[in-house]
């Protein structure tokens, strides 16, 4: 099964970044998604539906930002725990 990263860097982004990998999921890929530098901008009841079915069908969310550990239930990372994750990606899909 393929494995997929989805970067999300730029806040504006965060939305299509989340939404890129439920679809692959959806396509059978394996998906780690990963906010870096910034806190989920815009928790509205769209994204956190779609956070929560990311979860349900087996995404992994990621982020070195303690706030969005801490208020959404990310896995907190450090940049260079990200980057090894990153590495073993066989597609990383930048925001």
């Amino acid at each position: 099964m393929k494995r997929a990263a989805i970067i999300i860097k730029n806040p504006q982004q965060q939305y299509e970044g989340l939404r890129t990998s439920v679809g692959l999921l959806l396509a059978g890929i394996r998906v780690q998604m990963f906010v870096l530098h910034h806190e989920i901008e815009n928790m509205d009841e769209a994204y956190r539906d779609n956070m929560a079915f990311l979860d349900e069908i087996g995404g992994k969310r990621f982020s070195n930002n303690s706030e969005n550990a801490e208020k959404y239930g990310f896995t907190h990372v450090t940049i260079t725990q990200a980057a090894a994750k990153v590495h073993q990606a066989d597609i990383v899909i930048p925001f």
